[in-house]
C-alpha cells in the first residue's frame, strides 16, 4: 500500500478517532473513502483526507451537529450561512457556560459547607440517652427519600402556630415507607388541643447520637451523611426513628446507635 492511501485503522491512529466514528461519519455522509475494496470490503483514504477527519473531530468537540458540521466543511457555503451557524453556536457554548457556572457555585458551596459541618459534627457529637418526647402534631408517608422534603412542608403548612421546639420525626424502619412526623412538645393538660392535632410519642432511647448545630444545616441529608461517617469511626451504626428538633438556639439531630455489624 502506498503512502497515498490508508485503511481506516490507520486513519484512526493518526487522528485519535475510533473506526466505529469513523463508519459513523462515513454513514452520515462527512467522510468518503477514496477507495473500497471490491472484494474485501477495506475502505482506503488519501492523506488528505486527515485533515478533513481532524477537522471533523475538532467541530464536533466544540458541540456542532454532524448535520452543522457538513455544512460548515462544505467549500461552497455562503459567508451569511456560516455567520449564522457560528453565531448558533455561540449562543448555545454561552448557555451552557451559564449553567456550568450556577452548578459550579452550588457545589462549591456544598463542598465549604460539608467541610465546616465535619468539624462541627466532630466538636459537637456525644453519645448519650435520648429522652422520651410526647408531641402534638401531625404525620404522613412517603416512598422515598426524596418526597420527605415536600412532606415536611405540607406538614409545616398544615400545623398551628405554636411555641416551644419545633420535632420531626422519620421513621424509615419500613423497607415500603417513611413515615414523617411534625409537632411541637404537648402541652399542659389544662391547655386546648386544636382538633386535627393527634399526639405522638417518641420513646427514651438508652443508647444515642445527639449532634447539636449552630444553625440548621443546609441540607439535613448531607448532615446524617457526615454523622454516620463519624460513628462508623467509633464502630457504630445510627438506626430507627430519627429526630430533628428545631429550637430557639439552632438544631439538634438525634438518632439510636448500636455496633456496626
Amino acid at each position: 500500500m502506498g503512502i497515498d492511501k490508508l485503511s481506516i485503522g490507520e486513519i484512526a491512529h493518526s487522528t485519535g478517532v475510533s473506526r466505529r466514528m469513523l463508519r459513523h461519519w462515513e454513514s452520515e455522509g462527512l467522510l468518503t473513502p477514496a477507495v473500497v475494496d471490491p472484494v474485501t470490503g477495506y475502505r482506503h483514504f488519501r492523506d488528505s483526507q486527515l485533515g478533513r477527519v481532524r477537522a471533523i473531530a475538532e467541530l464536533r468537540a466544540l458541540g456542532f451537529g454532524l448535520a452543522e458540521i457538513g455544512r460548515l466543511l462544505d467549500p461552497q457555503i455562503e459567508q451569511p450561512t456560516l455567520e449564522s451557524l457560528l453565531a448558533r453556536q455561540v449562543d448555545v457554548l454561552e448557555r451552557e457556560i451559564s449553567e456550568a457556572s450556577t452548578r459550579l457555585v452550588h457545589v462549591q458551596r456544598r463542598l465549604d459547607t460539608i467541610r465546616s459541618k465535619t468539624v462541627e459534627i466532630i466538636m459537637n457529637l456525644s453519645l448519650t440517652t435520648l429522652p422520651r418526647l410526647e408531641l402534638q402534631g401531625l404525620r404522613t408517608t412517603v416512598h422515598d427519600e426524596t418526597e420527605i422534603g415536600q412532606a415536611v412542608s405540607d406538614l409545616c403548612r398544615r400545623l398551628p402556630q405554636a411555641d416551644g421546639d419545633f420535632v420531626l420525626l422519620y421513621d424509615g424502619t419500613h423497607d415500603d415507607r417513611i413515615t414523617v412526623s411534625a409537632g411541637t412538645v404537648a402541652r399542659a393538660e389544662s391547655e386546648a388541643v386544636p382538633a386535627e392535632l393527634e399526639p405522638i410519642v417518641a420513646p427514651e432511647i438508652p443508647a444515642g447520637v445527639a449532634v447539636a448545630f449552630d444553625e440548621r444545616p443546609a441540607s439535613i441529608a448531607d448532615a446524617w451523611v457526615l454523622i454516620e461517617t463519624e460513628l462508623e469511626k467509633q464502630g457504630l451504626t445510627s438506626f430507627g426513628l430519627y429526630r430533628q428538633v428545631d429550637g430557639p438556639t439552632g438544631v439538634v439531630l438525634q438518632a439510636p446507635v448500636r455496633e456496626r455489624r
